[in-house]
């Protein structure tokens, strides 16, 4: 059996300014199936170990040893190295390759463990390519990507579990897009507050001459609008509540999810402050001032 050759790594003091590294007391990994180590590491609060491949007379995949041992105080940073059994591939080679007596075929072994290592690595990428696809399960780094198969725009400001919830959601909406049970949804799901869309509806009415003439605060010079193309999204928000990013971020949604023929105004919470305003123009009276006004 080749033995591993343990090595502790020793981590370089904190520099100003930064936050020195949490002691953990290294777990006990021996005997473990080399996948179970790593899950304790990672729950422990360690980083992925740095594996070795060495022949040894127990199952494969088996964690032999481990450097630190076992109940060590380390930093967090610390890197655990784990001596794993493996069958090496010199087998497949001539027999007289595979005698570890001279210091050719020494160097010969420990070279291989080089390639097999790199071969394992990929290998294991591969048998776990369904996880990938899993929302729930895939690593960080792939949400975006998963998201852009579903052109779903995550924000860089949402927590991971938000980002994982909503990209095993989002597909469902996918069969009622261009509703309104769909645009609520995805309204609330990036704004955070849940809107009130309110279908064939406009929230003026068309001047139209001869038909109605009074000029108004609620009347404005608009062409005639079919509400059975129109909806108002009404938010529950203040606009000094709203930021511009925000605002961009409504309107790149309601794009995306109405329906192409159809027209759309947005309204917040305090939008009737407007009936304050005093008309500049009446029809109808005396434009002339008041002679027994004061000057």
């Amino acid at each position: 059996m080749v033995e591993a050759r343990p090595t502790t790594r020793s981590t370089l003091p904190p520099r100003a300014g930064e936050r020195r590294a949490k002691k953990i007391i290294v777990p006990e990994l021996a005997g473990m199936a080399f996948q179970d180590a790593c899950i304790v590491l990672e729950q422990a609060g360690f980083g992925p170990p740095l594996p070795r491949y060495i022949d040894a007379y127990v199952p494969e995949n088996t964690v032999v040893s481990q450097a630190p041992v076992r109940g060590q105080l380390v930093d967090s940073t610390t890197t655990v190295e784990l001596s794993v059994a493996k069958a090496s591939w010199v087998r497949f080679l001539p027999q007289l390759y595979q005698e570890q007596g001279s210091g050719d075929n020494t160097m010969l072994h420990e070279y291989l463990w080089i390639f097999q290592q790199l071969h394992d690595k990929v290998t294991h990428n591969l048998d776990r390519l369904p996880q990938l696809f899993r929302p729930l399960e895939t690593e960080p780094r792939f949400l975006d990507w998963l998201g852009s198969w579903i052109a779903l725009q995550l924000e860089s400001d949402w927590p991971e579990q938000k980002k994982r919830k909503w990209l095993k959601f989002a597909p469902a909406l996918y069969s009622m897009r261009g509703t309104k049970a769909a645009m609520t949804e995805l309204l609330e799901m990036y704004i955070g507050v849940r809107p009130d869309i309110r279908e064939n509806e406009w929230p003026f009415e068309p001047f139209r001459v001869g038909v109605s003439s009074e000029i108004g605060l609620t009347s404005t010079v608009l062409p005639s609008m079919n509400l059975s193309h129109c909806f108002v999204v009404h938010l529950p928000m203040a606009p000094q509540d709203v930021s511009d990013d925000t605002i961009v971020r409504i309107h790149r949604v309601i794009q995306a999810e109405k329906p192409a023929h159809t027209t759309y105004f947005l309204t917040f919470q305090t939008d009737e402050a407007f009936v304050d305003l005093d008309p500049f123009m009446t029809i109808g009276e005396d434009s002339l001032a008041d002679e027994s006004a004061p000057e």
